[in-house]
């Protein structure tokens, strides 16, 4: 079972105020979704689009605003799909088109992707059932995950339903942690005592597993996987890697205050941009 650290007051109060202020993303300006869209098809008009860890639903609002017919979004978290659906206000066309799922993707990955065909088969029946009618539903046209797979002990059977809900073709948009930043037991910029140099306190890179540390409140648990694990798992469930971009800064972006220099010493997101071999 995932840890459910959104719905612990500590951490979400903090996710609010400090990282997420208004569950609204300014994408036009949002150095990460610059990149991001990079790996998505130019159009996502009358797709039907699958959001892995929605969070608090910013995606899925894109992705209707350009034309998509349908997003099952997805999350673990009560918290994060309440706010979500406060964000989506009176528009109908959000209420129409997205379909906000709680549910733990490391328990059954297969249940809470269940393409909208399918969710009056996944009822309260047994596993097996709603794999069945999961497999019966029209394909996803696109999926898309951000800062949620880095999470996943079970990375491997939530990759393969993912695969297993797409279309032949289709992408899937991924964005974990960089396993340079999640390797270290103890995640830290450290100084040379001598030069006052400083670097990233890069450590354990191939010990893949279980990290716990603290950020925005203690005991937040994630998975350290190297870039090859990941690797391993997507090729393996049948996706192809059509590009891969690490997020470093631009000179621009680091003379605009868009960034930090702390940055430049270590890459936070890796982002890959997968397609389902026909």
């Amino acid at each position: 079972m995932s840890q459910n650290i959104y719905d612990r007051e500590d951490f979400f109060t903090a996710y609010s105020e400090v990282i997420d202020r208004s569950g609204r993303k300014d994408l036009d300006k949002d150095v990460l979704w610059k990149r991001l869209r990079t790996l998505l098809p130019e159009s996502v008009a009358g797709f039907h689009v699958l959001d892995v860890g929605c969070g608090s639903g910013w995606f899925a609002r894109w992705a209707v605003d350009h034309g998509a017919a349908s997003v099952t979004a997805v999350d673990i978290s009560h918290n994060m799909i309440r706010k979500a659906r406060a964000l989506n206000g009176d528009d109908p066309a959000y209420a129409a088109r997205i379909d906000y799922r709680i549910a733990d993707l490391d328990a059954d990955p297969t249940g809470g992707i269940a393409a909208a065909g399918a969710a009056a088969g996944a009822g309260a029946g047994p596993q097996e059932s709603r794999a069945a009618a999961a497999a019966a539903a029209p394909p996803y046209d696109l999926a898309f995950s951000s800062l949620t797979l880095h999470y996943l002990a079970g990375l491997g059977a939530l990759v393969g339903a993912v695969h297993a809900a797409l279309r032949p073709g289709a992408v899937f948009a991924v964005n974990v942690e960089h396993p340079v930043y999640t390797a270290p037991r103890r995640p830290r910029v450290v100084a040379d005592a001598a030069t006052g140099e400083r670097s990233w306190n890069f450590s354990a890179y191939h010990d893949e597993g279980e990290r716990v540390v603290d950020w925005l409140a203690p005991g937040l648990r994630k998975q350290h996987r190297t870039v090859q694990g990941y690797l391993d798992v997507f090729l393996g469930a049948g996706f192809d890697l059509a590009r891969l971009v690490e997020l470093l800064p631009t000179e621009e972006e680091l003379e605009a205050g868009e960034f930090d220099e702390e940055e430049l010493l270590r890459p936070l997101f890796l982002m890959m941009g997968l397609r389902k071999r026909s």
